[in-house]
């Protein structure tokens, strides 16, 4: 019963956590890049700051990781998993 109860706390916070992270900001403009090689590459371009920051994910990640620190900032995020 506690192993139970344990895994449906965990099913909980995980699904929470997910959905936190999936919320889209309205104001990111979605487009596709072209690289020399043909390439597509996502990115998004978000918020109104004097700085630019360029945001890139780590293996397995997408945009979604920098959700929060792109409304701070003038930012463009890049997908690298098309």
């Amino acid at each position: 019963m506690k192993r139970l109860i344990l895994n449906i706390t965990f099913l909980v916070f995980m699904a929470l956590g997910s959905m936190s992270a999936m919320a889209h900001d309205s104001t990111v403009k979605y487009g596709i890049a072209i690289s020399h090689d043909g390439e597509q590459i996502a990115y998004g371009k978000s918020g109104s700051g004097d700085t630019a920051l360029i945001f890139i994910h780590g293996w397995s990640l997408d945009s979604r990781l920098w959700q929060n620190q792109v409304r701070s900032y003038s930012a463009i995020d890049i997908s690298l998993l098309n």
